[in-house]
């Protein structure tokens, strides 16, 4: 840990960081259960905040209502118990809630179905990355390996807008071996060879006829991406929610990736083939400054995305 002492909301309670855990044999660590999601932690103009906090809340109730998760809690109490979460930890840039069947089951459908909720407010670098050995490979720009061989999420099988731990296996394991290839992340096709998505992230392509991204059915409904889109609207940008090839990517002046964990992260290689000039375009950069305004509260149309917690 980075020497600062975390607490974890567990059940409306706060524990201690490493005491927030569940036995091995837990049912949503051996199926891979677990519902999450991920949002962002701001020192903002007008004091600590997270950003869109009610938007990933309402996610993380979809995602159980899709899967059958009978989470116990309301909206407003997730609500407070995230906020409550950041107040207690001091310097957490990053929020994480999980819904999970903590129960030792034996058979695939739990004879003990209570979902527990978990709420982790923590710093990702000082607390997690900076853990491990190795160097992290979040640099300023990346380069993107297409993924030929693994498609995206099936929605026959589980939906791409479902954030649960079993959806990003195939993913995890595809993007390992992208690595081990030089790459610094991998984009999924769909079932039928169009551009899907990043394991974490949305996809965009810029250029003189304005921004693409591929059709929300396809892909996780990224809080990150709708921000994008809602906010190159505000700058005066066309935006067209379209299906694209990879061709479509390599011939692309510019490409980015959207998430709530870097917000608007430049692509300047695919494939080993350099995107534009090789460096990141002027649209792409127009974006990640304003939505980090946006997200410090420096932009008072946008200040509404933000949840101040005390």
């Amino acid at each position: 840990m980075s020497g600062v002492v975390r607490w974890v909301w567990r059940d409306g309670e706060f524990v201690r960081w490493e005491d927030a855990t569940v036995h091995i044999l837990a049912q949503s660590l051996q199926r891979g259960s677990l519902a999450f999601d991920y949002m962002s932690v701001h020192e903002a103009r007008r004091g600590v905040a997270v950003f869109r906090l009610a938007d990933h809340v309402d996610r993380l109730f979809r995602t159980c209502d899709l899967m059958g998760l009978p989470i116990a809690y309301t909206r407003e109490e997730l609500i407070e118990g995230c906020a409550a979460a950041v107040r207690r930890n001091p310097g957490a840039k990053s929020l994480k809630i999980s819904a999970l069947i903590p129960s030792i089951e034996a058979e695939l459908v739990p004879q003990d179905p209570r979902v527990g909720v978990f709420i982790c407010a923590y710093d990702v670098v000082a607390d997690v990355i900076e853990q491990h050995r190795g160097t992290p490979r979040w640099g300023n720009a990346l380069s993107l390996k297409v993924e030929r061989d693994i498609t995206n999420r099936r929605p026959d099988i589980i939906p791409p807008q479902v954030k649960i731990a079993a959806n990003y296996t195939s993913a995890m394991f595809a993007k390992w071996r992208a690595r081990q290839e030089g790459f610094d992340e991998i984009v999924l096709l769909d079932t039928d060879g169009y551009v899907a998505e990043a394991p974490t992230s949305n996809i965009f392509v810029a250029g003189p006829e304005g921004l693409f991204t591929p059709p929300e059915q396809k892909v996780l409904h990224g809080i990150t991406r709708a921000s994008i889109l809602e906010l190159a609207g505000a700058l005066g940008l066309r935006t067209t929610v379209r299906d694209l090839t990879v061709d479509d990517l390599h011939a692309a002046a510019e490409v980015f990736l959207t998430a709530t964990s870097v917000g608007v992260w430049p692509v300047v290689r695919i494939d080993g083939l350099a995107v534009g000039d090789g460096a990141p375009g002027a649209v792409t950069e127009e974006l990640r400054t304003a939505f980090a305004r946006i997200r410090c509260g420096e932009d008072a149309d946008f200040e509404h995305w933000l949840h101040y917690v005390a």
